[in-house]
């Protein structure tokens, strides 16, 4: 039986379209109307005063758009975003298109925050389309014809409609190139042209680019970095900047201190006021916010509440928050987290804490530390040491070596590690002659991409020689881990696989560790991964899931070492250098240079120096070396061990040669590898 719609119904539908727009301001139309949560909390303007006026602006016809900079939990996407979409629905309807990070975060936003604003606010519920089809995931429909759709960033989204609202949210989390057409922001602007001074995009997120130019230093409080993304459209608006009032004072200052800015009393985090140098405490904030301003560039205000100056002329209305001043996060918590972050970043080297710290939570960009840093190799080289060639030092518990892959040689560096991973250098030294005879009876340069038997050099020569200790020369140590360059020219890595398994079948598959580069260095220092190509033809290296390859993070692990390098007091963290190496080393320590997101070798010279302390970083992480309880140090690593790892040197006495295999061999790969039988 089909089912008619009443006279009501249809009344009631054809009134909500002839309804004429409501010209309110948008914070009055969404102050105790709108649902934040779907609880029926209501979104009330003294919650977070700075929010009005950028609300406010989206109704601005002589606007395109409306910029928001602003850290994580201070309602930007409450007010900016939902506000936004209610104010639309109930008071100026028009197709508006949301556009979030990726397919899954839309669908996520659409079932939770899109959902409950629209049942739990009554005048979006009462103008939410009856009809089932008009309600989904992606798109939603109002009895005033008003089309509401969720999407990510993609060209054909962007490129097919028209829109009179669209909105970005997380702007920062978006790619930066879309369908090779550039930014978001440029075609979203378009899709709004159509209505002209009717149509309207906002712009919302938290900082997500990292400042790519060392030498920047901004002109004023309103001058955001260059670094892209968000604040590159900030740069382009009026520049707004919330002002706070001092309760002592009574001096305006610019609510973004740095970390630097707190100081703790009481056990609590208080504010120091840049003008008069006073703390103001915690209790303080609500009032500061109720009381606090927006200054475009070019305007000043003074004591009495004065503002002087014009704004800059522009179609964006940009506004730039920052964390100390938002609502929903407390000064404790910031100051806290920053000195967790720091103690991170001095421990590890790590800088992801501290970047999202500064770039989520205070909301400003953040500046890598070793930004455009080129090292001078000399000053490095002027605090090289005496000690004894190719010697464990003094303090050194346990070694590792690292090898890098090169075109006709092996490059093999040794380090000893102490308490806190204080380290010394203790060998460098190349591997140039395999075993294989040429026709004149003379050893044949190494080619380790074509050459599998050349590798097998590296058990006897690297991973089984031994090194005396200077407090014991009738005692050595011999590596733990061996870091193996797998990556480079075609060929290595299926040689260097193939190497592995040799090595397994010798009882020191244990000791080496294949490593690889991390291509967009998202992931943890380091991180253990079994590659399987089976279902893969297109790869040449044989791996079937049984040879483990350890995936570093270089930008890391570098980062970390940079900062190694500029320690000047002897201690943990310390790196010392012998003064038998010469300047060609040094040159080496320093031939890369930290850009905004990785780090580079501009000249093109030799960095083997730099990659290999990297790789010797890896292998030490590899047996949790950072973690160790130096009281209770592990056997490998106490310098009372009886047998582990030393190997008892006499006068004369050749190195140790590998390993016979284990009496309980490991049961052999699925698939059998090129040359896997080694005539050795």
């Amino acid at each position: 039986m089909t089912t008619y719609a009443s006279c009501s119904d249809i009344l009631r539908g054809a009134a909500e379209i002839l309804r004429p727009p409501r010209r309110i301001p948008v914070a009055d139309a969404v102050e105790n109307n709108m649902a934040v949560y779907g609880n029926g909390e209501r979104w009330t303007r003294a919650r977070a005063p700075y929010m009005v006026q950028p609300m406010n602006a989206l109704s601005n016809r002589q606007l395109e758009g409306v910029i928001f900079v602003g850290p994580s939990r201070s309602g930007k996407s409450a007010a900016m975003v939902e506000g936004f979409i209610y104010y639309a629905v109930t008071c100026d309807p028009g197709d508006f298109h949301v556009i979030h990070m990726t397919q899954a975060t839309a669908q996520h936003y659409s079932r939770t925050r899109i959902d409950n604003l629209n049942h739990a606010s009554p005048a979006m519920k009462e103008r939410l389309s009856p009809f089932s089809n008009d309600d989904n995931v992606y798109a939603k429909r109002y009895r005033n014809g008003m089309n509401l759709t969720i999407g990510w960033p993609s060209i054909t989204q962007l490129s097919s409609f028209d829109f009179r609202y669209v909105a970005l949210t997380d702007y920062d989390r978006y790619p930066d190139d879309v369908g090779h057409e550039g930014d978001v922001f440029t075609p979203a602007r378009k899709r709004t042209q159509t209505y002209m001074s009717a149509g309207r995009v906002m712009v919302e997120s938290s900082p997500g680019k990292v400042i790519a130019d060392a030498k920047w230093q901004p002109r004023n409080d309103h001058d955001a970095p260059p670094c892209g993304g968000i604040f590159a459209l900030y740069n382009q608006g009026t520049r707004h900047r919330w002002y706070w009032p001092c309760p002592h004072c009574r001096d305006y200052f610019t609510a973004a201190p740095n970390p630097e800015g707190f100081v703790v009393i009481d056990g609590h985090a208080h504010l120091i006021c840049p003008r008069c140098g006073t703390a103001i405490a915690p209790e303080h904030k609500p009032a500061l916010n109720a009381a606090g301003v927006w200054l475009a560039d070019g305007q000043t205000i003074a004591a009495d509440g004065a503002i002087s100056g014009a704004a800059p002329i522009s179609t964006l209305d940009s506004y730039w928050l920052t964390g100390p001043a938002a609502a929903y996060q407390t000064w404790d918590s910031l100051l806290q987290r920053w000195q967790q972050a720091f103690i991170t970043l001095e421990r590890t080297g790590d800088e992801k804490p501290m970047q999202a710290l500064i770039t989520t939570d205070f909301g400003t960009a953040y500046r890598p530390r070793n930004l455009n840093i080129t090292r001078d190799g000399r000053l490095i080289a002027n605090r090289a040491e005496a000690f004894e060639k190719r010697t464990v030092p003094d303090g050194g518990r346990y070694l590792t070596a690292a090898v890098d892959v090169q075109k006709e040689r092996f490059v093999v560096q040794v380090m000893a590690w102490g308490v806190g991973n204080e380290r010394w250098l203790v060998d460098r030294y190349n591997l140039r002659w395999s075993r294989r005879l040429g026709s004149n009876g003379e050893p044949e340069p190494v080619d380790p991409a074509r050459q599998i038997q050349d590798w097998a050099i590296l058990l006897d020569q690297v991973a089984c020689k031994p090194y005396p200790l200077a407090s014991d020369p009738t005692r050595g140590l011999i590596p733990i881990v061996v870091a193996v360059d797998s990556g480079g020219k075609a060929g290595v890595t299926e040689r260097a696989y193939d190497f592995w398994k040799y090595a397994r079948r010798q009882g020191l598959g244990h000791r080496i560790m294949l490593i690889k580069g991390d291509s967009k260095n998202t992931g943890p220092r380091i991180r253990k991964t079994f590659p399987d190509n089976t279902d893969r033809p297109d790869r040449k290296a044989n791996a079937a899931g049984e040879v483990p390859v350890w995936i570093l993070n270089t930008l890391i692990l570098k980062d970390s070492l940079a900062a190694d390098l500029e320690r000047t007091q002897v201690g943990p963290g310390y790196i010392h250098f012998p003064d038998w190496l010469g300047p060609w080393f040094f040159d080496e320590l320093a031939a890369e240079t930290r850009l905004a997101d990785k780090w580079e070798n501009l000249s093109n010279d030799h960095n083997e120096a730099f990659d290999l302390c990297v790789y010797n970083h890896a292998a030490m992480l590899s047996v949790h070396g950072d973690g160790i309880h130096w009281e209770r140090p592990p056997a490998w690593a106490d310098p009372n061990r009886s047998a582990v790892g030393i190997a008892l040197l006499g006068d004369g006495e050749p190195a140790p040669q590998p390993p016979q295999p284990a009496s309980k061999p490991s049961p052999p790969p699925r698939r059998a590898a090129p040359f896997e039988r080694w005539d050795l």
